[in-house]
């Protein structure tokens, strides 16, 4: 893996980027990259007719390296990011925010307290986690705001 900080070089794309093909001057698949307070992964979506849309969660594909896809199960997938900027499409690149703020969209049959912690939910959004009733999962955020069924809060990430 590859860390690049922001004052490392010349970036050829911001982290909005998204593409399907890879150029000379893309970053390889895994690199990470440091944008003031914010941390990066770039990666590669395999999803079968999954896209990666802001506020989603992002896990390991059993694919290749740093390969991604939406999760259908919840609580045992490993989470390696969620989408901030721009929808990373079935069969493209773009990056996944690793550690920082960001958007945490929330299923339909349920929203969020401020303070509750997130992990993997079903088909890319993320759940609550209830540390003393659920089953083992990985807790990968905090949420900062409320929101209702379906809505999208304010959330502090750490994927690992």
């Amino acid at each position: 893996m590859t860390v690049y900080a922001q004052n490392a070089g010349a970036w050829f794309d911001s982290v909005s980027m998204v593409t399907a093909t890879l150029g000379t001057n893309d970053p390889e698949v895994g690199t990470v990259r440091r944008e003031g307070d914010e941390e990066y992964l770039f990666v590669y979506n395999t999803g079968s007719n999954a896209q990666i849309s802001p506020g989603y969660v992002a896990t390991v594909s059993a694919v290749t390296g740093y390969s991604v896809t939406v999760s259908t199960t919840t609580m045992i997938d490993h989470p390696v990011g969620v989408c901030k900027h721009a929808t990373i499409t079935t069969g493209a690149y773009g990056w996944l925010l690793r550690y920082g703020f960001g958007t945490a969209k929330m299923p339909a049959n349920s929203g969020c307290a401020a303070g509750q912690l997130l992990t993997v939910g079903a088909d890319g959004v993320s759940a609550v986690k209830s540390i003393s009733t659920d089953a083992p999962g990985i807790v990968y955020g905090k949420v900062m705001e409320a929101t209702g069924s379906a809505g999208v809060a304010t959330a502090f990430f750490k994927f690992f």
